[in-house]
């Protein structure tokens, strides 16, 4: 699945594959302590720990598309999912591709 991220102007901002969306990195610091009780995650445990982000954001993703809701304003997302992505600040709508 693609997005693009949009402006406040509904400009693009970028258009990428959601696994190729950045990911805080004290989000999947924080996720492998949760998960895995590693404060240094090794590449298996991090690659285990953003597959399952993806795949929480995605299937968000999928919902919202699935039911008509193709462009969706930042504050709409819930907060979770929001605060693990690594986006522009002047970032303000999701285009579900």
């Amino acid at each position: 699945m693609k997005i693009c991220v949009l402006d406040c102007n509904k400009k693009a901002i970028f258009e990428k594959r959601v696994i190729d969306i950045p990911l805080k990195e004290e989000i999947v610091i924080t996720k492998s302590i949760e998960w895995f009780n590693d404060p240094e995650p090794c590449m298996i445990h991090r690659s285990a720990v953003m597959k399952r982000l993806y795949f929480e954001l995605l299937e968000y993703l999928e919902s919202q598309k699935n039911n008509g809701n193709r462009l969706l304003a930042l504050e709409t997302i819930p907060a979770p999912l929001l605060d693990m992505l690594d986006i522009d600040t002047k970032a303000a709508f999701i285009d579900i591709k």
